[in-house]
């Protein structure tokens, strides 16, 4: 799987939690690896998002954040 930046991710799949760079690209993923799912199975329950305050940015983890800011926010 290709390495994605934060700041290029638009959007995120609420199936496998997998991030794209396009709601295209989601919508292809989803056609292909969730349109056969059955209709008993059901999304594995994930935390809530950690907002970053510095930007509109979401991570699933604060690791993940704490690797952003230090990316991203500091000079």
């Amino acid at each position: 799987m290709p390495y994605v930046e934060y700041d290029e991710v638009e959007a995120i799949c609420s199936d496998c939690g997998r991030v794209f760079r396009s709601e295209d690209a989601l919508a292809e993923h989803q056609a292909e690896a969730h349109s056969g799912k059955e209709a008993t199975e059901r999304p594995v329950p994930q935390a809530p998002m950690v907002k970053c305050s510095l930007c509109t940015q979401k991570f699933r983890s604060t690791t993940a954040l704490r690797e952003h800011n230090a990316r991203a926010h500091t000079s």
